[in-house]
């Protein structure tokens, strides 16, 4: 019972982290102003006469349409469709034969990721009054569209070339016991509206949000409801978990000492 107690301690731990995750987006989306692309520049303009280029830093939330940047749109290296921002994961299916302390054997299922690329390139975010160049960076993006899911068998015969239509990864020569590859990609079209939460800045000459919080597809009224959602369930199950915890530590106490 000790052994289940702490187990569960953990995982209340673990949940009260989600939920303390939860809330930490809540309060930077509440706390985060709103600007406009004019608002915002005008914001760096005084800072530029105050203190030099180089110098504005500033916490903000844009909202708008997609625009590509200034070298136009990309092009998905997976589903090629046009897009401002891309995404793909390919992932290696296998089987592993594994033997038990009795010499039993059996195959279990696996998964290995072999190619993850997210694109860098920056893209505009256009409303009434302008556009902010925004570089995304490392950023998952919430709600971008899905354009490619499929699984393809492993039917290579001994090649060491995994390819897609133009797309080429070098695998090694003795993966035996792969059953496939699964191949996802991910995009966001122009003209889609979006939501960015990051810090503003003149730094490199240009003014731009970069390395990004939060880009998403909802608004922030949705994003908002959602994170208020997770933090509740989070918490209840950490508190949850705790009561489980301590209840099953204290009989695992009074079985070893009864």
């Amino acid at each position: 019972m000790i052994v289940v107690g702490v187990l569960a301690l953990v995982a209340g731990a673990v949940c009260a982290y989600f939920a303390q995750t939860a809330r930490a987006r809540q309060h930077a989306m509440i706390t985060t102003e709103t600007l406009s692309a004019q608002e915002l520049g005008a914001l760096q303009q005084a800072a530029v006469q105050a203190a030099g280029p180089g110098a504005f830093r500033y916490r903000v939330e844009v909202t708008g349409r997609l625009c590509a940047g200034g070298s136009g749109p990309l092009t998905s290296e997976l589903a090629k469709v046009d897009c401002v921002w891309h995404r793909h994961v390919v992932t290696r299916k296998y089987w592993e034969t594994r033997r038990d302390s009795k010499g039993s054997t059996r195959r279990v299922s696996r998964t290995e990721i072999m190619s993850q690329h997210t694109s860098g390139q920056p893209f505009l975010v256009q409303d009434p009054s302008g556009v902010v160049t925004v570089y995304p960076g490392g950023v998952l993006v919430d709600g971008a569209q899905k354009v490619l899911d499929r699984f393809e068998r492993d039917t290579r015969g001994g090649a060491t070339t995994l390819q897609l239509g133009k797309f080429r990864m070098s695998i090694p020569s003795d993966d035996s016991g792969t059953d496939g590859y699964q191949y996802e990609e991910w995009v966001l079209r122009p003209g889609r509206r979006v939501y960015v939460l990051g810090e503003a800045s003149d730094a490199t000459g240009e003014l731009a949000v970069t390395e990004p919080q939060i880009v998403s597809t909802r608004t922030e009224a949705e994003l908002l409801a959602r994170s208020r959602s997770r933090q509740r369930t989070f918490t209840i199950a950490a508190l949850v978990a705790a009561a489980v915890g301590l209840a099953s530590a204290v009989v695992g106490v009074f079985q070893m000492f009864g």
